[in-house]
């Protein structure tokens, strides 16, 4: 079936070809106005689908993007209460920077409470393959 199928495909690019070459040729100011017809009622489609059935779904279209990206929110949120980001620098006036008193740094002696979820794999450690006799 796909045989037969690959000429048609070849023939009928072919003739769209010839016949967009003639026309452009022939009657340009027309082919001209034709192509910028197609453009506009391409991008009025566009945006009609786009505003009734793509707007709400964000950029990838599917169902449960939605939920991902309140999950996403939600684990940004708690990484950074977690680490306590700090709040982005706001360069403030020379006048300001003497009215506030510069407190000496204290660095805390803290131990880490949860250490990394580590977990020891146990394997056949007897078979050592020596690599230097191959």
């Amino acid at each position: 079936m796909r045989n037969w199928m690959t000429p048609v495909m070849y023939i009928l690019i072919g003739l769209a070809i010839f016949f967009v070459g003639v026309q452009l040729f022939t009657n340009t100011s027309g082919f001209l106005i034709n192509i910028v017809i197609m453009i506009g009622m391409a991008a009025i489609l566009y945006g009609a689908i786009y505003y009734f059935f793509l707007r709400g779904r964000g950029f990838s279209g599917g169902s449960g993007n939605r939920t991902e990206m309140k999950k996403y929110k939600q684990a940004v949120k708690q990484s950074k209460q977690k680490y306590k980001q700090p709040a982005p620098a706001i360069k403030k006036s020379p006048a300001a920077k003497t009215a506030v008193k510069s407190a000496p740094f204290t660095r805390k002696n803290r131990r880490r409470t949860n250490g990394p979820q580590l977990r020891v794999i146990e394997g056949n450690k007897n078979k050592d393959k020596n690599r230097a006799s191959f």
